[in-house]
């Protein structure tokens, strides 16, 4: 030990009398013997004064990883940081030592001081708060990016920040929690309904530690009217009777993650009959039997998705005569499990409904009866279905529809009978036809020729002749297809012929219609490199993005 000490006295004297590489000589024996800071500090100020700064960087980072807990390697590889011009490393550097080491003594105080002259060095030569120069109705709506933990955090940033956040009121009203990756704590919940307080009015729930004790905190101390539930685990009689306290919630969506069976499915949908608005169940493991009979005279909005309906047909009686007021309505189930559905499907009485959506399968051919109000119509019924308006008219008028999704057998006779009579479309119409923008088909039929040549015919339509927006069935013959597209469709904007067989010609008949902005080619086989490059020159947007359906790739030769 006393030969390291002097080594080190006789290095520290070199140095002094600036002989930096004899007194390298020396500090380089002692740390051989002995390392410490001290001895590592020492020969890093040598290789400093001998322009080795990437040496002397080493040894500070020797000394910090010697004893993190003392600043003095801290101080050093900052002010090496600063001299090689990489200011904002050093400052990591300054922040990371302030963490270690004690909050005691001279060392911290020079620490804590470089670490401010950096960071006053490093802002703006004029910095300012944002808030106070962004004008009130700008700085709100960037704040609405942040999410809700985020907010909170903000809020510890200054006194006037707490104070700003807390007058906008549109920043407490949602606790969405839909992005924790892990479990939230209870505590983080207590400080979300004091800082929302009055004004939190809708929840996503997702990932708690005492779901029950979450809730009945929200529903006791909030205006509650929109819940989510995502990642809640499975519920049974204690969700129905919290949810019977919340007599202002209007909207609930129970989504993947929440787990319930039929029956406390039923009991809470009965509870909330008369303050419901909307209603999501994505409940694919759920056997959905039929709603009680009583009125939901509220609900506008209902989308059930299920692994299957026991009884469709009385499903849809309730729907029909209970829900007067509905307004969309989604029907999904498991496309592996088929319903027994003897009588016609009649929703004609829901003389609101705008958006109905049907994913359903049973066993034989159904009629299905409509509303004329109907605004968008999706059905996805792999078997034959017949559909009607009322029991006097067998045509299908749908004078309002201007959205359209088909994927059900005999594709084109069935459009043909929704575009309703040619000569019904005149301007001596009672009601006004509106034209469809947006048309999706799918091609179940037996002989594609004469497919076709329906969908040539039916794209002849008045009604088809303003259509902005198509995707074409999978198993068309595209070279005919394409042809039929660009002569009869010439206010397309955009289309999706994914799974066809498309090639170099058929993409340049379709980018050379008039408005064409954007088409759609994943998993297109037939369709080459120099095609899709080509569209994209001419100004057209093109997504030949790969599903995963067919193996994809540059083909790379080793």
């Amino acid at each position: 030990m006393n030969n390291v000490q002097h080594l080190q006295r006789e290095g520290r004297a070199c140095y002094k009398r600036r002989e930096y590489a004899k007194a390298l000589e020396f500090f380089d024996n002692a740390i051989g013997r002995a390392p410490s800071v001290q001895l590592l500090d020492n020969r890093a100020a040598c290789h400093d004064k001998l322009n080795d700064l990437p040496a002397a960087l080493k040894d500070a980072k020797k000394a910090i990883q010697l004893q993190k807990e003392d600043p003095t390697g801290y101080l050093r590889a900052g002010k090496i940081l600063v001299m090689m011009e990489r200011e904002s490393v050093a400052f990591e550097i300054y922040s990371h030592g302030l963490k270690n080491v004690k909050h005691a003594g001279q060392g911290f105080e020079l620490l804590r001081t470089a670490h401010v002259a950096l960071m006053n060095q490093l802002s703006p030569p004029k910095s300012v708060d944002p808030l106070t120069v962004l004008p009130r109705e700008l700085a709100e709506q960037i704040l609405e990016y942040l999410t809700f933990q985020q907010r909170m955090n903000a809020c510890l940033v200054s006194k006037q920040w707490t104070s700003f956040f807390r007058s906008v009121p549109s920043l407490w009203q949602h606790l969405d929690l839909s992005d924790a990756r892990r479990k939230v704590r209870t505590a983080f919940i207590s400080r979300a309904i004091n800082a929302g307080k009055h004004r939190l009015t809708k929840a996503t729930l997702n990932k708690l530690y005492d779901f029950d004790k979450t809730l009945a905190a929200l529903i006791r101390h909030c205006p509650l009217e929109d819940l989510t539930l995502l990642d809640t685990g499975i519920q049974s009689q204690n969700l129905v009777d919290l949810l019977r306290e919340a007599a202002q919630l209007r909207a609930l969506r129970i989504l993947q993650g929440t787990l319930m069976g039929q029956h406390t499915l039923k009991r809470l949908v009965a509870s909330l009959s008369t303050s419901l608005e909307s209603l999501v169940c994505y409940l694919p493991h759920t056997t959905m039997i039929d709603f009680s009979m009583q009125p939901y005279h509220r609900l506008t909005t209902l989308n059930i998705c299920v692994e299957k309906f026991v009884a469709l047909n009385i499903f849809f009686r309730a729907v029909a005569t209970c829900m007067p007021h509905l307004r969309s309505f989604t029907a999904h189930q498991n496309p592996h499990k088929a319903s027994h559905t003897p009588v016609p499907l009649d929703l004609t009485a829901l003389d609101k409904l705008e958006c109905l959506d049907l994913r359903l399968r049973w066993k034989g051919c159904v009629d299905i009866m409509l509303p004329t109000t109907l605004r968008i119509l999706r059905l996805h019924i792999p078997h034959e279905c017949v559909l009607t308006t009322s029991a006097s008219i067998t045509e299908v008028r749908l004078p309002r529809l201007a959205e359209l999704s088909l994927d059900v057998p005999s594709v084109a006779a069935l459009l043909h009978a929704i575009l309703g009579v040619e000569d019904a479309e005149d301007a001596e119409a009672e009601e006004p036809v509106s034209g469809i923008h947006t048309l999706a088909l799918s091609a179940r039929y037996e002989g594609m020729g004469e497919y076709t040549n329906d969908l040539t015919a039916a794209f002849q339509r008045r009604r088809l002749r303003q259509l902005k927006h198509l995707i074409t069935p999978h198993e068309s013959e595209i070279e005919r297809f394409a042809s039929m597209v660009a002569e009869s469709l010439q206010a397309l904007e955009s289309i999706d012929v994914s799974g066809t067989k498309t090639t170099g010609v058929e993409m340049k008949q379709l980018v050379g219609m008039p408005r064409l902005k954007r088409i759609t080619v994943k998993d297109c086989p037939h369709l080459g490199r120099d095609a899709v490059l080509w569209a994209r020159s001419q100004g057209v947007v093109v997504d030949d993005r790969a599903s995963g359906v067919y193996h994809s790739g540059l083909k790379v030769r080793y």
